[in-house]
């Protein structure tokens, strides 16, 4: 079948519109490191038109981690946060997610929720498909591994680890997407770029903390949760999900007072969240 030939033409036009972008782009940031700009905004409203056509390890993805570079020599946290978001949206970090909905499955295997279904498919795998990144999936799929499981926090981890290390060593076999692909939007890339201690540590704490069995009580638990923000997050998508009553087929009395109970935890959780909310525009503002 021959292609069409305004198709050809219109999709002609945008690789030159993206090479005329590129271009712009590469000769910005070497100005912008030639005249030390740091004014943020201006600079991102031409750098993030790189993400409309940015492949992972492509020209483009190098340009956009120049501009990055030059950002960490007057912001190195702002570099930071937008280098983590760069590896989200080029898929360098959704292989930690596929590795821990595995890891979850496998040790919840057999365990059924309420009402009857299984556990990982009606619970655990929408409260971490809810997560806006991947830090909050990986630790949305694992809540309640200790939890509800004989293993422990670092036993956990160490299993994601394992399964992913085994990944990288056999990267001509990447069968172990099929099972999870629908689930999650972002598509691993060829490249993995595996969490730092300090984010193993950070998934580690939420972890922690998202355990009811390590609070004496709900009271202590929940403001434990509170002051920590991936664990906050997680905790909302958890409940979220739990106020999904259709979840059991003929629910009880007792179901219904635990819904309530729900409701007014994740009102008081959604006032920790926007604390945190309002804290970052204040330490933006300043």
């Amino acid at each position: 079948m021959e292609f069409p030939k305004d198709m050809h033409d219109m999709f002609q036009k945008i690789a030159e519109h993206h090479n005329a972008q590129f271009r712009l782009c590469k000769t910005l940031v070497a100005g912008f490191k030639a005249t030390n700009e740091q004014d943020l905004s201006y600079m991102d409203n031409y750098m993030d038109t790189l993400f409309d056509f940015m492949d992972p390890g492509g020209d483009t993805e190098a340009v956009y981690r120049d501009y990055l570079a030059h950002i960490a020599t007057f912001n190195p946290q702002k570099a930071k946060k937008y280098e983590e978001s760069l590896d989200e949206h080029l898929g360098y970090k959704i292989h930690v997610v596929f590795a821990a909905a595995y890891v979850a499955r496998d040790l919840h295997q057999g365990q059924k929720d309420k009402g009857g279904n299984d556990y990982f498919s009606s619970h655990l795998l929408p409260v971490g498909k809810s997560g806006y990144d991947w830090k909050e999936q990986v630790v949305g799929l694992l809540h309640d591994a200790a939890e509800d499981t004989t293993n422990d926090i670092s036993t956990i981890i160490h299993l994601v680890k394992s399964k992913l290390e085994t990944w990288m060593n056999n990267p001509d076999d990447r069968s172990w997407i099929d099972d999870f692909e629908e689930d999650f939007f972002q598509y691993p890339a060829e490249q993995c770029h595996m969490p730092t201690e300090e984010e193993w540590d950070e998934i580690a704490t939420a972890l922690q903390l998202l355990n009811h069995h390590t609070a004496p009580n709900r009271e202590e638990y929940l403001s434990r949760i509170c002051v920590n923000k991936l664990a906050l997050k997680v905790k909302l998508n958890d409940l979220r999900n739990n106020m999904d009553i259709s979840r059991i087929a003929e629910p009880t009395e007792k179901d219904m007072e635990r819904q309530k109970r729900y409701k007014l935890e994740y009102g008081r959780l959604m006032n920790a969240f926007q604390e945190h909310i309002n804290e970052e525009d204040r330490t933006n503002r300043a």
